[in-house]
């Protein structure tokens, strides 16, 4: 997707300059920034082949398709934040614990730090709003694209933690004290560990099969009790599960005891057709019950 593509590059573009004011500033919120920078220009280049792949029709090796490109990388997006976080606060920790390194920090330097976060906070913002308008584009189509999920949700995080930075920056210089700056890495790398939760939240949803689609299950049930066919006498046993961008929905359909197989057949392919064309991309799979039998 040509979001994502952008997203990367102008997230390289970053990544570069805050590299450069952390050599300069010695600062520790820049530092986080650079990171955080380094993680999203690799993970935007991935998803954005990532995202090209999951899209692909199930093959004979994947046969419920290749969702699991985008579970995958959208998990070690997460990972990979919450290891940033996790540096930067162990960085904040040890200028607390050894008063000397905080010397390593420049404070006659930092203006030229604190107009590269002014900036990286104004790409951030762009980047976030060019990914909004590509999820909000899935999402009108009722479907979901983990990558650009993982994405939006990072760089809007960006925006937070660059204005944390930029406070920090600001007050290290204004009162010539460092600790402000200690204080804005504490807070930079508690952010980033905010961001990578909901990352990790959805990735782990689909890794483990979770039913938590309440407007699949709704549109489902909806489906088949609306369907008209007076042959069709209820349903039950309905679950979901996600896998990236693919949908999977199953149930049982109850019949008639005695109705003829091939007229089961063409009803469960009737509803089957509906749901399909309500629910893009979704895969559905009936099991057809007499209506005898009891509901489990």
């Amino acid at each position: 997707m040509n979001s994502l593509r952008i997203a990367a590059l102008l997230s390289a573009i970053l990544a570069l300059a805050k590299g450069g004011a952390f050599m300069w500033s010695g600062s520790i919120v820049v530092l986080a920034s650079f990171l955080d920078s380094l993680v999203d220009t690799f993970l935007s280049f991935l998803n954005f082949k990532i995202s090209k792949w999951s899209q692909e029709q199930p093959d004979s090796e994947h046969p419920y398709g290749h969702g699991g490109f985008e579970v995958m990388t959208s998990m070690m997006q997460g990972m990979l934040i919450a290891g940033s976080g996790v540096m930067v606060l162990f960085q904040a920790l040890d200028r607390v614990f050894a008063p000397k390194s905080i010397e390593d920090i420049s404070l006659d330097r930092l203006p030229v730090a604190l107009g590269v976060m002014v900036i990286s906070t104004l790409f951030a913002v762009v980047i976030t709003s060019i990914l909004n308008r590509a999820k909000n584009k899935i999402q009108a189509s009722d479907r979901r694209n983990l990558s650009v999920d993982a994405d939006h949700a990072h760089y809007s995080g960006d925006v937070w933690q660059n204005s944390v930075a930029i406070v920090g920056l600001v007050l290290s210089w204004k009162l010539h004290t460092p600790w402000a700056d200690v204080v804005a890495g504490f807070i930079a790398g508690f952010l980033l560990l905010w961001t990578s939760y909901p990352v990790l939240k959805f990735s782990v949803r689909d890794v483990m099969n979770s039913d938590y689609d309440p407007k699949l299950r709704s549109q489902v049930e909806s489906i088949v009790s609306n369907c008209n066919i007076p042959e069709v006498k209820g349903m039950h046993r309905l679950r979901t599960r996600s896998l990236g961008p693919n949908r999977f929905v199953d149930f049982h359909l109850k019949l008639p005891n005695n109705i003829p197989l091939i007229e089961a057949h063409e009803i469960s392919y009737r509803i089957e057709t509906v749901i399909r064309n309500a629910i893009p991309g979704v895969d559905v799979l009936m099991h057809l019950d007499p209506e005898s039998e009891p509901d489990e």
